[in-house]
């Protein structure tokens, strides 16, 4: 009976161990079969790393979903292949996919310590895990898929091909994917220019990137780095000798750089450009090489003015306080000693590993810091801005005394005196600050710039020996530096550059910071522009018949416009007699609340008169203004009414500056360009060059349609035999041979001689572009209520527009017009912008004359001209010596048109 039994009982298990050998037959066959295909090295489509360069190849900035930079096997250093090999899988030349007895090994070690303390996958399994399956799921289905696939994988590829595909797949940590950005990233080197003691860093990576950062945890990357070092010396990958020297090198790592901090609204206007052309997976993930139009050291120096002259504006508003008070000193040593590494981390952006894995030591703060033995501190330089604490206020002496980390600094309190509370309705030179005590106290945490290495002690020398005698004792001014009371600025800018030659945007700002705002000034936001219109309104008279010597009225205008009644209707419709409620009364008036009398044109615009540029677009028209400055660019909606004259219109200051940088080309048409190609990873031209101008298409492209269908039926006309009057038939002023010629070389370059005017002659608002140093045109504009300054101009070479204002509308500051907020900017950057550029003159075109007229009448100059100037005027319109036109055309000029 046992002997029956026992033969059942074989029977079945031998049926059991069939049937479990064919399922499991089966199910290995079908996980075979389910297997995703083995890709090919054609076939890898990793996610790279967009690079954007400036048009002379300067790196400015990136976009990605994940940072990789593709590196051939073959660039690969030996050792940096080795190392990664000795650190994940030592056997890696010898197994055919999977390591049994490492699997084996690391399951007993697993057993024994009750959790994962060791992995037995191979770099196959890995690359099988992360790139084919994706997955980080962890099941014994999942294992086994892997396990398969990596057979597979060893069939179909090379080693070789296996540790490309691993190298530059793998995660290293601070958004670095594969081996190449990794470099970078670490080390700021090439794969090809990496130490064996780098290398070695790197290969401890994988495993942890965060635990092993050589950035956030030197001493657990140094240790990794010596277990990597260990195992290459032990496979054989080298010497012991040379893992011992790599082993007690000290590694310079670095932080990230951040390249969107150079130029952060060019870059944001470039991605939105392209995502409509290439799609955004494209410029995220493929890699793509896209040169631009920017000039990195232009762009640079356009933020760094920008900044500093908001500085300045917002210090003339008043000083709004210390950010907060410390006086109890162990709080005061905290803030020092944590300012003071922060200074040291921001000025030197490498950190360099000891062979014991820990940072050079910054050390304790050396409060007894001596300046006048030791010089300044490495992490200090002139020019930059820094927390300090204030340690002592001397009203007597008019000094402060604030502590930067280790170094005295002293504040003079001359430098200081618009430090006021802030007063929107007061001027800042006329509410000075009366003494330092009234801004400042000891432990007021603010914000200095370091001035000098060395306060300057001249004028306390040489002051009255009897009021230093009640001010009290001095300080050893040998043992500090100089320094200057700062704040962060509210107010914000735009600025936007274009080489009219080329059309390139060479520099673009679009705010004081992007982090802060993101909303672009230079080409989103459309505000007032106050006298700046004026331009095209005076450019569009020289086509009216006006010059520059044409004599205008500067006397009080009073203009009643009607308005909607109480039911809504308009009330100039309805009948009877308007009550006041329906009438709107408009004055127009000068900023300076004067008038000039009898004054030309061109100092009209010089002086930026309201009165006769009112008269003017009266006289010629709102829609001719309106049509002229569509023709040079400007696609916002304009106010059709007298108010246009003087900038009630909301435009942007790229239309602006684009108007400008026309003018400035004689005329010709600008096509302002922000990418000049894009290259796929491999250096296949993909997209030639890309203007600004088709972020404004819906805009742009109705105005260019209408001026073409004019363009069509003025050359039909003009085939059939009718000959233009330029004066009656505004089209003859806009259509050329030249289908880029705008408007009349002839007229731009006589608006841009009265540009000039403005930055040259005394009376001019543009005076503070003098400073360039070169042939100048331009324009300020101001306004109501001081809500935005700007100033737009050009040499022959750079245009370059400047708007300043807040976000939200409201006032900069009382007195702050186009000539003191947006000028000094815009004076800035051209001087940087220029610094290496030839001298030019402003190109005159054929049918130019110049004569010496009197600066009062506009008549030709005589011996008894008080103030003569010599003026450009298209040929046949310069005045005769009689006079400067007909007594018609003067009296009409001159005359009151509010009678």
């Amino acid at each position: 009976m046992l002997k029956g039994l026992f033969k059942k009982l074989l029977i079945l298990f031998m049926v059991l161990a069939v049937l479990g050998a064919g399922a499991a037959y089966y199910a290995v066959n079908q996980i075979q079969r389910n297997l995703p295909q083995i890709i090919t090295l054609q076939d890898y489509k990793p996610l790279l790393t967009t690079q954007v360069y400036d048009r002379g190849g300067k790196k400015i900035g990136e976009f990605f979903r994940e940072r990789r930079l593709l590196v051939t096997y073959e660039q690969m250093p030996k050792n940096l292949v080795h190392a990664f090999v000795a650190a994940e899988d030592d056997q890696f030349f010898q197994h055919k996919g999977v390591n049994y007895v490492a699997i084996l090994r690391a399951a007993i070690a697993n057993f024994q310590a009750g959790r994962k303390v060791q992995g037995g996958s191979t770099i196959t399994q890995q690359v099988a895990k992360t790139l084919i399956l994706q997955t980080d799921e962890r099941t014994y289905l999942r294992k086994l898929r892997e396990v398969f696939l990596a057979h597979r994988m060893e069939e179909n590829l090379s080693k070789e091909d296996i540790l490309f595909l691993y190298l530059n797949q793998i995660y290293f940590g601070a958004g670095a994917h594969g081996v190449g950005v990794a470099a970078q990233t670490y080390f700021r080197k090439d794969v090809k220019n990496l130490k064996l003691s780098e290398m070695a860093i790197l290969a401890g990576l994988p495993k942890a990137p965060s635990d092993y950062s050589p950035i956030r945890n030197p001493k657990r990357a140094k240790e990794r780095q010596l277990y990597v070092l260990k195992r290459m010396a032990e496979v054989g990958f080298v010497t012991a000798e040379e893992a011992a020297a790599a082993g007690k090198e000290p590694v310079t790592v670095y932080l990230r750089e951040k390249w969107e901090e150079q130029a952060p609204y060019f870059l944001e206007a470039v991605r939105t450009l392209l995502i409509p052309k290439i799609g955004e997976d494209r410029i995220l993930n493929e890699g793509l090489s896209i040169t631009t139009s920017l000039d990195l050291p232009g762009q640079i120096a356009a933020q760094e003015s920008a900044r500093n002259g908001l500085r300045a504006l917002d210090k003339r508003q008043g000083f709004r306080g210390a950010a907060e008070n410390i006086t109890e000193p162990q709080a005061v040593g905290d803030f020092l000693l944590k300012t003071r590494n922060e200074m040291i981390q921001k000025a030197r952006p490498e950190r360099v590993i000891q062979p014991d894995g820990t940072f050079i030591d910054y050390g304790p703060l050396n409060l007894a810091y001596d300046i006048n033995k030791n010089g300044l501190p490495l992490y200090l330089s002139p020019g930059e801005i820094y927390k300090g604490i204030v340690s002592k206020v001397d009203d007597k002496n008019g000094l402060v005394s604030v502590k930067v980390a280790e170094v005295d600094g002293l504040i003079d309190f001359t430098t200081m005196q618009w430090a006021r509370k802030p007063d929107p309705d007061k001027r800042y030179d006329l509410d000075l600050l009366k003494k330092p005590s009234d801004a400042l106290k000891t432990g007021d945490v603010i914000l200095v710039r370091l001035k000098a290495g060395r306060f300057d002690d001249e004028k306390f020398k040489s002051r009255d020996p009897k009021k230093a005698a009640g001010a009290g004792p001095l300080p050893d001014f040998a043992k500090y530096v100089a320094l200057e009371l700062e704040q962060e600025p509210l107010v914000d800018a735009g600025l936007i550059s274009i080489e009219p030659s080329t059309g390139d945007i060479i520099a673009m700002v679009g705010g004081y910071d992007f982090e802060r705002d993101k909303y672009n000034k230079a080409i989103q936001a459309a505000r007032q522009t106050g006298s700046a219109f004026k331009s095209l309104v005076y450019a569009s008279a020289l086509d009216k018949g006006y010059t520059p010597a044409t004599p205008i009225l500067d006397a009080p205008l009073i203009y009643e416009t009607a308005t909607e009644d109480n039911e809504g209707q308009d009330s100039g419709k309805s009948a009877g007699k308007k009550s006041a409620e329906e009438t709107k009364v408009w004055k127009p008036a000068n900023h300076g609340r004067d008038f000039s009398g009898d004054i030309i044109f061109r100092n009209a615009l010089v002086k930026s008169l309201n009165i006769p540029t009112v008269k003017i677009i009266e006289d010629i028209g709102v829609p001719w203004v309106a049509d002229y400055a569509k023709r040079l660019g400007i696609h916002s909606n304009l106010n059709m009414d007298f108010t246009l004259a003087l900038g009630s219109s909301s435009v942007t200051l790229y239309e602006m500056t684009k108007a400008f940088a026309q003018i400035a080309k004689l005329g010709q048409r600008v096509r302002p360009v922000i990418i000049h190609k894009v290259d796929d990873h491999e250096g296949r031209n993909i997209l030639g060059e890309v203007s600004l101008d088709e972020r404004f298409k819906e805009q742009i492209e109705p105005i260019e349609k209408m001026f073409e269908e004019r363009r069509k039926k003025f050359y039909e006309q003009k085939l059939a035999g009718k000959e233009a009057d330029p004066v009656k038939d505004i089209d003859a002023n806009f259509f050329f041979d030249d289908p880029d010629q705008l408007i009349s070389p002839k007229t731009a370059y006589v608006i841009t001689s009265l540009l000039k005017a403005v930055v040259e002659d005394r009376d001019g608002t543009g005076g503070r572009a003098r400073a360039l140093e070169r042939d100048v045109a331009g324009k300020t504009g101001s306004t109501n209520g001081y809500f935005d300054a700007w100033f737009v101009g050009f040499t022959q070479q750079i245009t370059t527009g400047v708007w300043v204002g807040f976000s939200q509308e409201k006032s900069i500051g009382k007195a702050e017009v186009g000539g003191r907020a947006a000028l000094p900017i815009w004076v800035e950057y051209m001087k940087a912008a220029h610094e290496k550029l030839p001298a030019m003159t402003l190109a005159v075109p054929e049918g130019i004359v110049f004569a010496n007229i009197d600066a009062d009448s506009g008549l030709l100059a005589t011996t008894s001209s008080r103030n003569v100037i010599r003026q450009a005027f298209k040929e046949g319109t310069e005045p005769s010596s009689a006079k400067a036109s007909s007594e018609e055309e003067s009296d009409f000029y001159k005359q009151d048109l509010s009678e």
